[in-house]
């Protein structure tokens, strides 16, 4: 649920309409639309939010922005079922039907022998400001040698094709929702291959945030599905 809510929240219209109750209120309750079955049910829920014990910190989704739109939403996905428990894992076609109330399409890795054909649905989608997300391959999360976790859900950010030394390189700026934790093999954060003027091209940085760019071959190869919601 969190990387469809991040890949939305790239097109702050998406994340508007989700929540009918636009400003703080002093009676802390706030109406969220979430759609079931392609019907938008309203979903009200307080402002009463669960934190770790013994601390005041957020035990769930929050915002590196202190925005509270995050645990708001989260909040009423897991009123919809029956707790935040039912909420854990998943799979992101799922929760894009509901949040983005849209149909979605998703694109197997394995299904595809032409890893081309793979790129120009990714380029068209993108393009179109398809909402994007991104299934690792395993289970349990836990991270691998190459920065990647397992089982888990990322945010597909934008596409890039550029030339480079003689070479078409294909990327995918991809999110993790957690806000850190990146990919950190070539044109990650810290690569040799970036140079000043390509960083400035396609909006990389040196940050712990959680975006990160990926090569196509190797998104292909550490992924096993995109999800794809055809707004």
């Amino acid at each position: 649920m969190l990387a469809v809510l991040s890949a939305m929240a790239e097109f702050p219209d998406r994340i508007k309409s989700l929540i009918e109750t636009k400003e703080i209120n002093s009676a802390g309750a706030y109406l969220v639309n979430i759609y079931v079955n392609g019907i938008r049910v309203p979903v009200i829920i307080d402002d009463y939010l669960p934190v770790v014990k013994g601390t005041t910190r957020l035990a769930f989704a929050r915002s590196d922005q202190n925005e509270i739109w995050v645990c708001l939403v989260e909040k009423a996905w897991a009123k919809l079922h029956g707790s935040y428990a039912a909420t854990s894992g998943g799979i992101p076609d799922f929760a894009a039907n509901h949040l983005a109330g849209v149909p979605s399409k998703a694109l197997r890795h394995e299904e595809y022998k032409d890893l081309e054909a793979f790129w120009e649905t990714l380029k068209q989608a993108d393009q179109r400001k398809f909402t994007l997300i991104a299934s690792s391959l395993g289970e349990g999360e836990e991270e691998n040698e190459d920065g990647i976790i397992s089982g888990h859900a990322y945010s597909v950010i934008s596409i890039h094709e550029f030339s480079h030394e003689g070479e078409i390189i294909k990327l995918l700026k991809l999110r993790n929702p957690w806000g850190s934790g990146e990919w950190q093999g070539d044109w990650s954060d810290n690569s040799n291959k970036w140079t000043a003027e390509l960083r400035v091209l396609c909006g990389s940085s040196v940050a712990d945030d959680g975006y990160f760019f990926i090569p196509l071959q190797d998104y292909w190869e550490e992924y096993c599905m995109t999800s794809i919601c055809v707004e």
